[in-house]
Parts: C-alpha cells; sequence; structure tokens
C-alpha cells in the first residue's frame, strides 16, 4: 500500500510540470472564442482590422500577444499580409480571413466555418481521451482494489485457521 503511494506521488510530481505548462497555453476553446468575437465585431459593423482589435482585449493572453503582432505586421505590409504571416494557434483561423479577404468573400460564414471545424476537432480529441481512459485506470484499479479484494476473500479464511491454533 505504501509502495502505491509512494508511486502516485511520483508520478504526480513528475508530470506536475507538463500540468502547469498546459495550462499557460490556449485551448482550442480560446481560438474558438476568438473566432466567436471577431464574428460578433464584424456583425456590429467593424471591419476586420477594428474587430481583430476588439477580439485581443478579451482574448487569451498568448492569443492576444499573436493578434497584436498581427496588428503590427498589418499596419507595416498590409492586412492580408500581416495575417498570412502569422505562425501560431490562430494561423489557421487569421488565413481563412485573409483568404476572404483578398477575394472579397464574406466573413461571416468563413468564420463560422472555421469556428465548427474547431468544435469538432475538439470534440474528437476529447473523445480520443475519453477512449483512452478505461486502459489508465486498469492499474490503479488493479493496485488499489486488489488488495482488499483479497484481504477479503482471505480474511475470514486466515482468522478461522488462527483461531483453531490458538
Amino acid at each position: 500500500m505504501i509502495v502505491a503511494l509512494a508511486a502516485a506521488v511520483v508520478l504526480l510530481t513528475w508530470r506536475r510540470p507538463a500540468l502547469l505548462e498546459r495550462r499557460h497555453q490556449p485551448a482550442t476553446g480560446d481560438v474558438e472564442s476568438v473566432a466567436t468575437l471577431i464574428v460578433l465585431g464584424l456583425d456590429a459593423g467593424m471591419n476586420v482590422s477594428t474587430a481583430l482589435s476588439w477580439a485581443r482585449r478579451y482574448a487569451h493572453p498568448a492569443l492576444a500577444a499573436e493578434l497584436a503582432a498581427v496588428d503590427r505586421r498589418a499596419r507595416l505590409h498590409g492586412l492580408s499580409s500581416g495575417m498570412r504571416s502569422t505562425s501560431g494557434p490562430l494561423e489557421g483561423l487569421l488565413r481563412s480571413i485573409a483568404l476572404a479577404v483578398e477575394t472579397g468573400a464574406s466573413l461571416s460564414p468563413v468564420l463560422e466555418a472555421h469556428r465548427d471545424q474547431l468544435a469538432a476537432d475538439s470534440k474528437a480529441v476529447a473523445a480520443a481521451r475519453l477512449r483512452r481512459l478505461p486502459i489508465k485506470l486498469v492499474f490503479p484499479l488493479a493496485l488499489l482494489m486488489l488488495p482488499g479484494l483479497v484481504l477479503m476473500v482471505a480474511a475470514p479464511a486466515l482468522i478461522e485457521a488462527l483461531g483453531r491454533f490458538a
């Protein structure tokens, strides 16, 4: 039992930096929120640049920094090339916006399609994690439940055998 507890402590401390690092990275839901904010800004009558600046105020800090860099590049090289030159979590979203700006297509359907794709991707990742969960739970279940089960089954027979010797 002590070995199992020590193993759990080692595993938790070993994985802790990865968990903390993952917490500070933007999730797919954050990118989805930025897409929603941009759609809201565009539906409110803002132009693309203003909608990106408005969405930056409410975005995850890492995504806000990426949007600020895009804004700086857009002021120097133009909106479309500024959005195409990004390489971060918002890359796909900004490239689809840049393509729509270049071709003159309506932005709302493009952004909604991208948002739906992000939602489908996050659901697929969650489903894959759920499929792996039973495999990950086998070891703790066997390690923690099996000794109690053996004790519960063997204890009455052991007590009876010791009672005969006394």
